[in-house]
Formats: structure tokens, sequence, C-alpha cells
């Protein structure tokens, strides 16, 4: 059966390592073709978020190491980036924009539904982004009868991470499963790394090189009738 939802992969970064908690302050994204495996042209979304618990108070102080986090890979201080969160749009705001983005990319443009959105896809993204995602959708009022987010395809989700475990379960190749790892054991610069559309970017060309090879090892191979000759 072809697939011809698009692939929607998305990264967020956060205020905190926590899913049940953390606020967005980063959302990007890209669309892939599910026809050609081609990020399509011009499908970039990149959008800040004002945390949470800075719309309720605006000089609230982080306790935990995430503005050191966010500080060493922007290469400024923990106060630039404190600042910066302050000016950020809140998050209603932002949240609309992206759903808006989604509805662009649904596989036909009259009676849209769930099932024709975008399939939600990225890197870790069960664990972490998902949860996020579910959670701003309940907040929000995207949700469908059974009270999920209804913002993407509601059966497939594609964690690249998995992927990479199914190739990788059995070897020492890859000191770990982190995307840094992924990029050093595959070539990918990791300059500019855990900002949010630089990291959509990389795992949307990973993705898109493990489609390919999928597709073109599945014709070699014959399923059909595989365990009638156990």
């Amino acid at each position: 059966m072809i697939n011809y939802n698009k692939i929607c992969v998305f990264d967020l970064e956060t205020d905190g390592s926590d899913p049940r908690f953390c606020s967005p302050v980063q959302l990007a994204a890209v669309m892939i073709d599910p026809v050609s495996l081609d990020v399509i042209k011009n499908s970039e979304f990149n959008i800040r978020f004002k945390p949470e618990v800075m719309e309720k108070d605006e000089n609230y102080q982080y306790t935990t190491d995430i503005l050191d986090f966010h500080a060493k890979v922007r290469g400024c201080s923990k106060d630039d980036i404190y600042k910066e969160w302050q000016t950020y749009p809140k998050q209603e705001q932002s949240w609309k924009m992206f759903t808006s983005y989604l509805d662009q990319y649904h596989t036909r443009t009259s009676k849209k539904s769930q099932f024709s959105a975008p399939i939600a896809a990225g890197y870790n993204i069960n664990r972490f982004d998902l949860p996020i995602i579910h959670r701003l959708s309940e907040k929000f009022g995207n949700v469908n009868k059974e009270g999920r987010s209804d913002i993407f395809f509601p059966r497939d989700v594609v964690d690249i991470m998995n992927i990479i475990f199914y190739w990788f379960e059995n070897n020492n190749d890859l000191k770990n499963y982190t995307l840094d790892s992924l990029r050093d054991y595959l070539g990918l610069s990791k300059e500019g790394a855990h900002d949010a559309l630089k990291d959509v970017k990389d795992s949307a060309q990973i993705l898109i090189r493990f489609l390919r090879l999928h597709r073109n090892l599945s014709k070699k191979i014959k399923f059909q009738d595989a365990f009638n000759n156990v």
C-alpha cells in the first residue's frame, strides 16, 4: 500500500528535559514528499515560543542548568538566552502558526481530516517531542474524539532512532544512539547542532537515505508467502 501522506520531520528545543512539564522554545520542521523522497521546496518552518513559566511570571528564575546548556550551544551568556526568551511570541500564537503550517501539507485541499494530515517524523520523538505535542494539542483544543492530538496522521509515526536501532543493534559501530553520535558516524557536520532547524534538516536527510535504501531492498526480497517455505 503506497503512502501518499507527506512526512513532517520536526524537532523541539525546550526549557527543560522532562517532556511532561517543559515548554518548547523553538519548533522547526521540513516536509518530505512521500513519492520522490525529497525535501519539499520552501517547506522549512521555524518558530520560537515564550516558555509557559515566563508567560505566568515574566521574571521566573530557572533552578536547573538549562540556560547553561542553551548558552553553550549558542555561544553566548545565560543572560542573553534568558532575555531572548522573554521576547518570544506567546505559546498560543506560535502553536497556531505551526498547526496552520501543517494544514498546508495535507494530501487533499478539501475535506481535510486527521487521515490526510502529515505523518510525524523526527529523532527520538516518541520519548520526547510527541508527548509535548500531545500536551499542547490538549491545551489548545487540537484533539480528536478520543482526546488525542489530531494534527498528525493518527496511525504512523517515524522515529528515526528506532530505524537506527534496527540496523545497528547487533554491532558496536555506534558509540550510542544520540543524533550527535550518528552525525559523527555518518560524516555529518555538528556545527550548529541543537538548533531545531539544523537538527530537522539533518534528520530529514538521514531518513530519506534509509527510506530509499528500504525501497531498494524491498524490490529484491520476496515477502509474500515467505513462511510457506519454512
